[in-house]
């Protein structure tokens, strides 16, 4: 969003708020001006005094009446002002209190943002404070914004009914025409009930974070040696072997702790779960498979994924709600706007905050991938990884989903993989964490995408890269030197 764009959008926070003030603070003096007007008036009847006329208007005091004529006239608007004193109170009453709720709007519109900014800011210092406090955010940023919107409604409610006073009580004097036009303003009112009760119905309550994918278990008793290559891989890296093993085809290698259901067989699966791509353990060697895995396992032994994972599914489905909100024809109404502009900024800000962690996570396990076989084997691995990704979309889009691992393998024999200056700077795509541009996850590692690691990386798959996985799956017995294969 440009920044044109950006302040049409804020604009309406503090224009709505001010614009009823302005307005309502007209109102309060209008009604009060009446009153006023008549008390002046009384007590020049009971005593004619130069500075009590001198308060009346400038009308008034430079007509030519003679004192009774101006005394009955005085009378007659004072007989007016008393048949009316009822709704004159009641308006400087309503006039008061609107403009005050338009006061506390601004206020609280003004508060919103700079709650936004600070919390965003506190998290972005510390992914402590981030991990604690983005729900309860969330969960108070929508109490703010109905009570934000409320205040609109409330102080355009308050408005809309002086009006209708008055226009009832100068009825004779056109005060219809002036209420047919301030009606035309309930539109408003009623779209900013629609926004409170959209709000209060969908700015729900998180639900526990899980995640749904195409795969299916490997068990122990399925597949024992697989179980023990990735049991040696978690002792080696320090890390918590996996409580579940999935295999599937439309996942990249990954790593989580939410609960997860998997399809077509609606098996759930609780605690820590490694998803594993046919797509790739086809194509790799079993060292560079090893290294990925390394990696992932390094979010276990630090715990991201405890963390991390609920942290962006919960996030995904601030996202998704926003967008729920958002999703309508045309541009939203104006009252509508400022809501929607303090949720967007909300995800806007926190999502840097997400980002910057996330990825400190990524080059930390990163890390422990390198240590088992090595930074250059590890970023041949990601880097080939990231080739065989960008080759799989349009290869499953033109198969049809049809014989996939036949035809990847086929794909892979025929069509070279490739690796170029955009790859490089696009990050890796991930379910639940943001992952650093490639570039910078090789500088971190000290290795240079030279030839020599592209030609490898994007090498014709060899027999033992297409083989290793499925002789893993079919032996019985334990590999002993796994993790260094």
């Amino acid at each position: 969003m440009n920044l044109t764009k950006r302040v049409w959008w804020a604009l309406p926070v503090i224009l709505l708020p001010l614009l009823l003030m302005a307005w309502t603070s007209q109102q309060a003096w209008r009604a009060n001006r009446d009153l006023q007007t008549a008390d002046i008036m009384r007590q020049w009847i009971d005593a004619p005094d130069d500075a009590l006329l001198a308060q009346l208007s400038a009308r008034e005091r430079n007509e030519v009446i003679r004192p009774e004529d101006r005394a009955r006239d005085f009378q007659r608007q004072i007989d007016q002002v008393d048949a009316d004193a009822g709704s004159l109170h009641l308006r400087a009453l309503l006039g008061e209190l609107a403009y005050w709720l338009a006061v506390a709007a601004l206020l609280a519109g003004i508060g919103t943002w700079l709650k936004i900014r600070i919390d965003a800011w506190r998290a972005r210092l510390s992914q402590a404070f981030l991990e604690q406090r983005l729900a309860r955010s969330w969960h108070v940023l929508g109490r703010c914004l109905i009570g934000y919107t409320g205040l609109l409604v409330a102080s355009l409610g308050l408005a809309l009914l002086y009006e209708i006073s008055w226009g009832y009580s100068n009825f004779r004097q056109g005060g219809l025409s002036a209420l047919i036009i301030v009606l035309s303003m309930v539109s408003m009112i009623c779209a900013g009930v629609v926004m409170i009760d959209r709000l209060r119905r969908q700015w729900t309550l998180l639900e526990s974070p899980s995640s749904s994918f195409l795969g299916r278990t490997l068990s122990q008793e399925q597949a024992p040696a697989v179980w023990a290559w990735v049991r040696g891989l978690a002792e080696q890296v320090g890390a918590p072997t996996p409580d579940h093993l999935v295999v599937g085809l439309d996942q990249s290698f990954f790593v989580t702790s939410v609960p997860v259901l998997l399809q077509p067989s609606g098996q759930a699966l609780q605690g820590r779960t490694l998803y594993l791509p046919l797509t790739a353990l086809c194509a790799l060697s079993q060292a560079e498979t090893a290294a990925v895995i390394g990696h992932e396992l390094g979010h276990f032994r630090s715990q991201d994924t405890e963390r991390s994972s609920e942290l962006a599914a919960h996030f995904s489905l601030m996202c998704a709600h926003y967008a729920h909100l958002t999703d309508n024809d045309g541009p939203p109404p104006w009252l509508e706007r400022p809501a929607l502009w303090m949720a967007g900024q909300f995800l806007q800000q926190f999502e840097r905050a997400v980002q910057h962690w996330s990825r400190a996570q990524e080059l930390e396990a990163d890390r422990v991938g390198a240590q088992v076989s090595g930074p250059q084997v590890f970023c041949q691995a990601l880097l080939r990884v990231i080739a065989l990704d960008q080759a799989l979309e349009p290869m499953l889009a033109s198969r049809g989903g049809t014989n996939v691992l036949q035809a990847w393998q086929e794909h892979l024999r025929l069509h070279p993989l490739v690796l170029d200056e955009p790859v490089l700077q696009q990050a890796l795509a991930h379910p639940f964490d943001s992952h650093p541009p490639t570039a910078l996850r090789l500088r971190q590692l000290r290795v240079e995408p030279d030839g020599e690691l592209l030609a490898a990386a994007t090498r014709i798959p060899s027999d033992n890269d297409r083989h290793w996985f499925e002789s893993l799956l079919g032996a019985s017995h334990t590999p002993t030197q796994g993790a260094r294969a």
